[in-house]
């Protein structure tokens, strides 16, 4: 089996939402994460093509503050109501509480989830999308089902986080992480001029974005791994890497499609130009 990832959320054609575009999509297949860190410029494209938006907590403050000066020719009311999360979640120690007011008001839950200690707002926040964990019979998740016409789907063809980069070290190499820990779902890590992903052990094929590059990189975070790989100025050849020894980091994407073969998972990190 190819896996195969492409970047099609980040420059979504005039007149086409991303789920339409996305090979193989039905109806609501994409999903929107806003993480409390500042948003890319690319945040106003991916929000209006996704089906579903979930803010992390203080996420909430950013896309309630952040948004609008993406978008400074509209007026800030309107541009606020138009990108209206579906749900705010997590321990909730960072959202405002006037920003929790005001989405409040306009019929946004607002769940409470700290009493689990033992996962991020992110983690929380997949498992809302994928209809797993503690919100299997949670009543927000039902709410939220019902104002999507029961469309909370768990086979979603990407779920991008937006602010995943930047910031506190330990945030960063958490959200590695968790590419790790959900390694079936169809994450991607963007923010703080980067696009990062997990490539599968095995075959992948990626088709990156005009917006993506020349600037990436491979890199095992999980011990060792064998890969090779066309499509890049430097390819690899059946190369080891390892953290603490060779990895791909500094390379260029130089070919419209690059092919990656690898006996274990590899982190693929390009550069945002925005």
């Amino acid at each position: 089996m190819v896996h195969k990832l492409n970047s099609v959320f980040l420059t979504p054609p005039a007149g086409a939402s991303m789920a339409e575009q996305l090979p193989g999509s039905t109806s609501q297949t994409s999903a929107v994460i806003v993480l409390n860190w500042k948003l890319p410029k690319i945040s106003t494209t991916v929000l209006e093509q996704a089906s579903i938006c979930v803010c992390a907590d203080g996420g909430a403050n950013r896309l309630y503050d952040e948004i609008p000066k993406l978008l400074p020719n509209e007026d800030a009311a309107a541009v606020r109501k138009r990108f209206m999360p579906h749900v705010i979640a997590g321990d909730l120690d960072s959202v405002r509480d006037d920003v929790r007011e005001y989405y409040g008001s306009l019929g946004v839950p607002v769940v409470d989830l700290s009493h689990d200690q033992d996962s991020t707002d992110l983690m929380k926040s997949i498992d809302f999308l994928t209809n797993s964990g503690a919100w299997k019979e949670h009543d927000a998740l039902s709410r939220v089902k019902e104002s999507l016409g029961g469309g909370v789907h768990p086979d979603y063809n990407v779920i991008v986080a937006l602010g995943a980069h930047g910031g506190r070290l330990d945030h960063i190499l958490g959200n590695l992480s968790i590419l790790h820990m959900y390694r079936d779902i169809p994450l991607v890590l963007c923010g703080d001029g980067n696009v990062t992903r997990l490539v599968r052990q095995g075959q992948t094929e990626i088709t990156p974005s005009a917006m993506e590059g020349p600037m990436c990189g491979l890199i095992p975070l999980r011990g060792q791994a064998t890969a090779s790989s066309t499509g890049l100025k430097w390819n690899l050849k059946d190369t080891k890497m390892q953290i603490g020894g060779l990895v791909s980091t500094c390379n260029r994407i130089q070919d419209a499609t690059v092919w990656i073969e690898s006996d274990a998972d590899l982190v693929w990190t390009t550069e945002l130009t925005e």
